[in-house]
C-alpha cells in the first residue's frame, strides 16, 4: 500500500516518523508533498520519495492524508480533484469536514484528527468517516494510528472536542510541565534535573492511570495523605481554580475548532 502525506509540516511530518519508527509502513511505502524545500529536504533522510507535485502523489497513492492548514485544503483539492476517484483521503485538517472534501472529490473521505506525539508513537487520536467510506478504508485508519498511539471512533459533530482535547492538549501539558520545571529551578534545583524529574512525574503519573483500576480523584486522595505535602500543593492549585483554567483552555481550543469548521 503506497500512503501519500500532502503537507510536511509539524503533523505531517509527525505521522510519517510514526509509521516509519512504528514499522506499519516502510520508506519505499511513503510519499510526502510539500512546496517548502526545506521542509522536503529534512523528510528527506528518512528515506521516504519526496516531491512539490501533489498531483504525482495522489496519482501514485492509494492513501492520500491531506495534512495542510484548514485554509489551503480547498486550493489542494481543486488540483488534484481529477486524480481522487477511487483513493482514500484522510484529512487531519481541523475543522474541515468529510462533507466538504466530499462536494470537492470522488474521494472516499475520512476525517481525523492526531497529534504531534504520533512521532513517538504516543499519539492520542480520533476519526469520523464520511458518506463514501467503506470498512476496509476504517480498517486502514486504524491499523494506520492504531500503530502511533491510541485511536477512536466518534461521531463527526464532536471532532472539535477532540480537537479541543487532545490535538491541541500537548501544548496545555507541555506549559503544565514547564510551571513544575520552573518552580523547581526556582526552589534551587540545576535546570536539567528539575526538567528530567518533572517530566518523569508526568510520565509515571499517566503510566499509573492508564494502568491502574483506580479513579483518577482515588488516586488524588491517596497521594494527598492529611497533614502532608501534597495537600498543601492542591490546596493551592484549587485556590487559583487551575480546573477551571485548563478546561477552559480545553473549550477554548474546542471553539476555534467549531469556528474554522466548513
Amino acid at each position: 500500500m503506497k500512503v501519500g502525506v500532502i503537507g510536511g509540516g509539524n503533523l505531517g511530518s509527525s505521522l510519517i516518523r510514526g509509521f516509519l519508527k512504528s514499522g506499519v509502513l516502510n520508506p519505499d511505502e511513503i510519499i510526502v508533498s510539500d512546496p517548502d524545500e526545506r521542509k522536503i529536504k529534512e523528510l528527506a533522510k528518512l528515506s521516504i520519495t519526496v516531491t512539490s507535485d501533489n498531483r504525482r502523489l495522489v496519482r501514485e497513492c492509494e492513501v492520500v492524508f491531506i495534512a495542510v492548514k484548514p485554509d489551503l485544503v480547498e486550493t489542494v483539492l481543486k488540483e488534484v480533484e481529477d486524480l481522487s476517484e477511487g483513493k482514500l483521503f484522510i484529512s487531519v485538517a481541523a475543522g474541515v469536514s468529510t462533507k466538504f472534501i466530499e462536494e470537492r472529490t470522488k474521494a472516499r473521505v475520512i476525517r481525523a484528527m492526531p497529534n504531534i506525539c504520533g512521532s513517538v508513537l504516543q499519539m492520542a487520536s480520533a476519526y469520523s468517516n464520511g458518506s463514501r467510506a467503506t470498512a476496509r478504508d476504517e480498517n486502514i485508519v486504524k491499523q494506520l494510528l492504531g500503530k502511533l498511539g491510541t485511536t477512536f471512533h466518534v461521531e463527526e459533530k464532536l471532532m472539535g472536542a477532540v480537537t479541543g482535547l487532545s490535538g491541541s492538549g500537548p501544548a496545555f501539558f507541555f506549559y503544565l510541565i514547564k510551571a513544575v520545571q520552573d518552580a523547581g529551578i526556582e526552589l534551587g534545583l540545576p535546570r536539567d534535573v528539575s526538567f528530567k524529574l518533572a517530566v518523569q512525574t508526568a510520565r509515571g503519573a499517566s503510566e499509573i492511570l492508564l494502568t491502574s483500576e483506580e479513579k483518577i480523584d482515588e488516586l488524588i486522595s491517596r497521594v494527598c495523605t492529611p497533614r502532608g505535602t501534597t495537600i498543601e500543593g492542591m490546596k493551592i492549585l484549587e485556590e487559583k481554580r487551575v480546573a477551571d483554567a485548563i478546561r477552559e483552555a480545553v473549550k477554548a481550543a474546542a471553539k476555534r475548532a467549531e469556528e474554522l469548521s466548513r
